[in-house]
């Protein structure tokens, strides 16, 4: 059963500013709600967590900025000073303890499966879902997979890389189930008919949720006397409640994922560009393109895709990748400048995050069908930086 984790505190009136009214940068996913969620179309940050973020900052009289990160990389991004909180129905673990602070728990939850409801009875018990020919569907990086990869080792176990459309999986009989949090499973029971938690008040493993802080001892105590205050006001429970009756959309248009993918590939470049930058490296790399299109080539079929139609679409990926390098090069030679003072490392960090979102773009890819779709694509404003980037990346889906 989801709680409210209510202290016996006494609620403070008021916070105090900190860090002299900097940013407060706070991670998070956008793809988990009622927690966090990203507009597709606006970019706009809305749900739970999101709210309470901005009564964070209220309370510490600090603009709140929202930085995107995924379940995969959100302790090692807080770990690496990327943003100071993390923010999102965040599961409390040892692994995310030791990479920062959590402060006092706000929700106790836990595991429940999501099915058809044809097969609720079938998964009634926790013993039927691990048994073989079961097609267990899990998103990556987070408590859910590590709980999957924990319980389950006779049933088949896939990892589907976009939160969003998982769910669908089920509905159209790709998968017949997944473990979830429990607030996530009664939520999806709602917003896709057909679909149905199985026991969400006797949860298969209990959890809570809190936020994971960076380590500063003073932001963890102003962090704890502000949450005492939501909790014992009664706020945190009335903002809950209002975003699980919120209308949450379903899962974005194919055409949506699939622009949404090219701008986030495309907003990696810079950092791309700052690596080769400092080390005089030159923005081609014939050998890592032909093996990424080789093993485009290779993985198209499984999708159902045209082998050239996919090799055409990453090919003009990597060009419009380069064609953003380029332009900032470029930029950077005229001005004169020089080396910048750090940078993320191109093999170990960038390159992890640019090959997770080619699959991703393959698969999006693949659901893309019909003119109609395309044409939405195609209308679609894309918010990467360069016009000219974007121009070649969209080219062979609008042919």
């Amino acid at each position: 059963m989801l709680l409210l984790m209510i202290g016996a505190e006494p609620a403070q009136s008021a916070g105090r500013a900190d860090d002299g009214g900097a940013l407060l940068r706070v991670g998070t996913t956008g793809d988990y709600p009622p927690f966090t969620y990203r507009e597709p179309a606006t970019g706009r940050w809305v749900g739970y967590d999101i709210d309470l973020a901005h009564s964070l900052g209220k309370w510490l009289g600090r603009p709140v900025e929202f930085v995107p990160t995924t379940w995969k990389d959100l302790a090692a991004d807080l770990e690496a000073g990327h943003f100071d909180i993390a923010m999102g129905g965040v599961s409390v673990t040892p692994e995310r303890a030791r990479r920062g602070v959590f402060s006092r728990p706000y929700l106790a939850d836990g595991k429940a499966p999501v099915v058809r409801c044809a097969d609720a009875f079938r998964f009634a018990a926790p013993s039927s879902i691990d048994r073989a020919g079961v097609r267990a569907v899990v998103n990556p990086g987070g408590t859910n997979e590590r709980f999957a990869r924990a319980h389950f080792s006779k049933a088949e176990l896939r990892v589907h890389d976009d939160n969003l459309t998982i769910f669908d999986e089920l509905l159209e009989g790709r998968a017949d189930v997944m473990v979830t949090d429990a607030i996530e499973a009664r939520m999806q029971q709602h917003l896709r008919p057909g679909l149905c938690a199985v026991n969400p008040k006797r949860p298969l493993e209990r959890s809570q949720k809190a936020y994971l802080l960076r380590r500063d001892p003073a932001f963890s105590m102003e962090v704890d006397r502000w949450l005492r205050a939501e909790l014992a006001s009664g706020r945190a429970g009335r903002t809950l409640d209002a975003w699980l009756r919120y209308p949450w959309p379903l899962a974005p248009s194919a055409a949506v994922r699939l622009a949404k993918l090219v701008d986030e590939r495309l907003a990696l470049m810079p950092d791309v560009a700052r690596y080769k930058w400092n080390r005089g490296l030159p923005i081609e790399d014939v050998s890592r393109e032909q093996a990424l299109l080789q093993a485009t080539a290779a993985q198209a079929s499984r999708h159902g895709l045209d082998p050239g139609r996919a090799v055409a679409f990453f090919a003009a990926q990597i060009e419009a990748s380069k064609a953003l390098q380029r332009e900032l090069h470029f930029g950077w030679k005229a001005n004169g400048l020089g080396s910048f003072a750090s940078t993320p490392d191109l093999p170990n960090d960038i390159r992890p995050k640019i090959d997770a979102l080619d699959r991703r773009l393959l698969s999006a890819l693949a659901a893309l069908d019909g003119r109609r779709e395309r044409r939405e694509f195609g209308a679609l404003r894309s918010t990467a930086l360069s016009a000219i980037a974007v121009e070649l990346a969209l080219s062979p889906v609008l042919r």
